[in-house]
């Protein structure tokens, strides 16, 4: 090793030419080449964002990707990083998360493998462990191959439907000597596919339809974190007065599509008559969607171009008369151009638009009472209001969390960079993570990044406190800690109603309280120094504004808020 250039040097060069800016990941020996030269090459190198277990370095990275918008980078060492990283990647397989996933690994050639850990730590192909959730890998046989190969995963996660893409990168490749006089690789040259947009046809009968239709409605997914596509959206239910309900789960929603106030957002407001058509972007099971079933359903997804076999996350296939292909940010800016062109002036409110914003109103009336209504307990309702109080005057991110969707039925969020969504493949673990990723790409900022932070969640990966902690990360983590697996405590109530059974011993099993797990004691251990407990709904206000400002000093902070429901 008495090069003056080594293969991963110029590994780490072209991270940096492709906007790679920081790296995640906890150290292995497979990729000791590349770490080396991230430590040698700096400024011209990735941060090294240090964590203490694999699947909170992709979780760190996918937070990054969707607050930033671009491509993250993980380096993950070989067969046994990668099995604790593989629950991460799932989440951001199904999330639609853009991720560079760098893998080490023991020499491909076998001759020059130590005895034992390098064989037990080198697989043919090593990436057979993530391949169903992944969009593309490779192990490329060379510098110069890999150098392509990661140009390549980079333009190919940022497709449509983005997603990560995992290289691995032999040992040799990293440490042989480089020829200085080489030629350095310049990814330049390969461009950024262009977004996939909409036969001009099928734009067409879309707004055909739409404009005929006595009861429509549209029903969004995703509109792949992209304002513009958020505005466009905003722009048409406006022209046409047409309702928009977004696809919502227990597991919070993917993003945001459609601002939460807005008098034609629907969401979870019970329809009074069955629509006539639903227009659905990026929804992947229109099922959800209320009297779906006997409307005409006109689709629009990309889903098509990212089938794998073994994960069911495509779900059943779509009963639609007009399916689209295409990405659903360049078919509404289309839809946007067609509906203005043909109907130049915005379309008065039917019986049918005017009976649903009069409803929404009603439904809104009723969460902001629910929410304020005294209780001895703090329930997610109201814990999500007074968060909301706490927070609303700064320029917040929510990176994690809903509080059960009270969070949309109660507060006022218009662009998407300002709700991140959930993990995609509802994988435990994921929270803090990525918000920790969020923090890192609002460092400097003065935006006050939130994390609404499950306690069984936190549990499956709390050592990313300690991220927090070491890079300084400002972030407001507030654990919403009611000391239970809260999923699996509901499904031991159905089932056991639904067999007429007892539900007094439900709790075996489902619930985190004997002992109860301290949370700020926890975070204290990591390094956190500023932290809160709180079970009594009058000190709420008081603790919530003391922890808002110490995040916005730059700290990280935690607030332990022990929930319940009203009545318990």
């Amino acid at each position: 090793m008495n090069a003056e250039r080594y293969g991963s040097d110029a590994i780490v060069d072209l991270l940096d030419d492709l906007g790679i800016d920081l790296i995640p990941f906890a150290p292995g020996a497979t990729f000791r080449g590349i770490h080396d030269s991230l430590i040698h090459r700096r400024p011209h190198a990735p941060e090294i964002i240090e964590c203490l277990h694999e699947e909170i370095s992709v979780a760190v990275a996918h937070g990054y990707a969707k607050a930033t918008g671009k491509a993250a980078a993980v380096a993950i060492h070989d067969i046994v990083g990668l099995q604790h990283a593989s629950m991460a990647i799932y989440n951001a397989w199904c999330d639609r998360v853009p991720l560079l996933l760098l893998g080490g690994s023991g020499p491909a050639d076998a001759a020059k493998r130590r005895p034992w850990i390098d064989w037990i730590h080198t697989a043919n192909i090593q990436a057979t462990q993530v391949r169903d959730y992944t969009k593309w890998d490779d192990q490329p046989g060379s510098l110069s191959a890999a150098e392509e190969s990661i140009t390549r995963g980079v333009r190919l996660a940022q497709s449509a439907p983005q997603g990560p893409v995992y290289i691995t990168i032999d040992t040799e490749i990293q440490e042989d000597g480089v020829d200085t006089s080489r030629p350095a690789f310049d990814p330049s040259l390969y461009s950024q596919a262009a977004a996939v947009a909409a036969p001009a046809d099928a734009i067409t009968e879309m707004v055909d339809r739409m404009l005929a239709a006595e009861r429509p409605v549209i029903a969004v997914e995703s509109v792949g974190r992209n304002q513009q596509a958020v505005d466009d959206l905003v722009a048409i239910a406006e022209h046409l007065r047409i309702p928009v309900i977004e696809v919502q789960r227990d597991y919070n929603r993917t993003e945001l599509c459609f601002p939460t106030q807005h008098e034609l957002n629907l969401t979870g407001v019970p329809l009074p008559e069955q629509p006539d058509l639903v227009v659905a972007l990026e929804v992947r099971d229109v099922a959800v969607i209320p009297g779906a079933n006997r409307a005409s359903v006109v689709q629009v997804t990309t889903a098509a171009f990212g089938v794998k076999a073994w994960a069911a996350d495509l779900q059943r296939i779509q009963p639609t008369e007009v399916l689209v292909h295409a990405e659903v940010s360049s078919a509404l800016a289309q839809l946007r151009r067609e509906i203005i062109t043909r109907q130049p002036s915005q379309r008065e409110p039917s019986s049918w638009s005017r009976a649903l914003t009069d409803l929404v109103q009603s439904h809104r009336a009723e969460w902001r009472a629910t929410a304020q209504r005294a209780s001895a307990v703090i329930t997610p309702a109201f814990l999500a209001d007074r968060l909301d109080h706490a927070t609303r005057d700064h320029d917040r991110v929510l990176a994690n969390g809903s509080l059960h969707n009270w969070v949309h039925r109660l507060w006022h969020i218009d662009r998407s960079d300002r709700y991140l969504g959930s993990s995609g493949g509802a994988g435990l673990g994921y929270g803090l993570g990525a918000s920790v990723g969020v923090g890192l790409a609002h460092r400097g900022t003065g935006r006050l990044v939130i994390d609404i932070q499950s306690d069984g969640d936190a549990l499956m990966s709390p050592q990313a406190l300690w991220t927090a902690a070491k890079h300084r990360v400002p972030l407001l983590v507030v654990m919403e800690n009611n000391r239970q697996w809260g999923n699996s405590y509901v499904h031991a109530q159905k089932i056991a109603e639904a067999r007429s059974r007892s539900v007094e011993n439900i709790g075996i099993g489902t619930v985190i309280d004997d002992p109860p797990v301290d949370f700020a004691a926890l975070a204290r251990s990591f390094g956190i120094a500023t932290t809160f407990t709180v079970s009594n709904p009058d000190d709420l206000d008081a603790v919530l504004t003391d922890a808002v400002a110490a995040t916005l000093r730059g700290e990280t902070v935690l607030v332990d808020v022990l929930t319940g429901e009203a009545g318990e």
